[in-house]
């Protein structure tokens, strides 16, 4: 990989992680509720379905499928996710309440951590002259989350769905971090947790890509995104020291 001269990240269990992850929060909004839940039956509960449709997510993406995305998408993600936990989990009524208190909950800045390794590794990209940014579907005020964060001093370029009106598989959002980037797409390595958004996305559009595990503190902590799916080891990692590594 001695050709790459730019690399993008995505955010959220790739960069930084939640303290309070989406499972504890749903899990504690539907005990408050009258629903005793455990986190873990929320992760699985949302995992299963979410495997079940991954093959026809993936034909609708070779399909040619677009995706728009904003603010108000961003939160309907969610609203549609809550809806089914509380169905599920026995939650009668209130919805509309609970999912406002879980976006206030998750979508927090101070719930929000970098990873240990992400500053250091930023620097260090930066000293062997790579272009480095973020591509991310994330809410418009990401960028404030990045500076908190301590990330965006290091960073060339942003691209955030819910800004460009675009969302990850989506080709089009790949070409605006290329043409952010100054490179071509085939010099660009995409780091990223998701399999169709970051790892089908990015490859489709030109893009080299890998795929980031971060055990406990992934979106799905008990389940690995690359199991079952066609990826040599070389194209997953654990963290960014190990993109280092990839790199050579």
């Amino acid at each position: 990989m001695k050709n790459i001269r730019a690399l993008c990240f995505d955010v959220g269990w790739t960069m930084a992680y939640p303290e309070r992850s989406v499972w504890d929060i749903f899990a504690e909004l539907c005990t408050e509720a009258g629903a005793p839940t455990e986190p873990h039956a929320c992760e699985h509960l949302v995992r299963g379905l979410a495997r079940l449709g991954s093959e026809r997510a993936e034909e609708r993406f070779r399909g040619g499928a677009q995706y728009p995305d904003s603010d108000t998408e961003f939160a309907g993600v969610f609203a549609q996710m809550g809806q089914l936990i509380f169905a599920q989990m026995g939650v009668e009524r209130g919805y509309d309440e609970l999912m406002q208190r879980f976006l206030q909950a998750f979508w927090n800045e101070r719930n929000w951590t970098a990873f240990p390794e992400v500053l250091d590794v930023l620097r260090r990209l930066r000293e062997r002259g790579m272009r480095v940014g973020v591509l991310s579907n994330a809410p418009s005020d990401l960028p404030s989350f990045l500076e908190r964060l301590g990330v965006a001093p290091y960073l060339d370029f942003a691209v955030v769905s819910a800004i460009e009106g675009i969302k990850k598989p989506d080709r089009r959002i790949f070409e605006v971090a290329v043409a952010r980037a100054g490179v071509d797409a085939s010099a660009i390595m995409h780091v990223g947790d998701m399999y169709l958004e970051d790892i089908l996305g990015g490859r489709a559009a030109g893009l080299n890509a890998l795929l980031i595990e971060r055990g406990r503190r992934a979106l799905f902590p008990s389940f690995r995104e690359s199991e079952g799916r066609p990826l040599a080891p070389q194209h997953v990692v654990g963290d960014l020291h190990d993109v280092l590594a990839r790199l050579g």
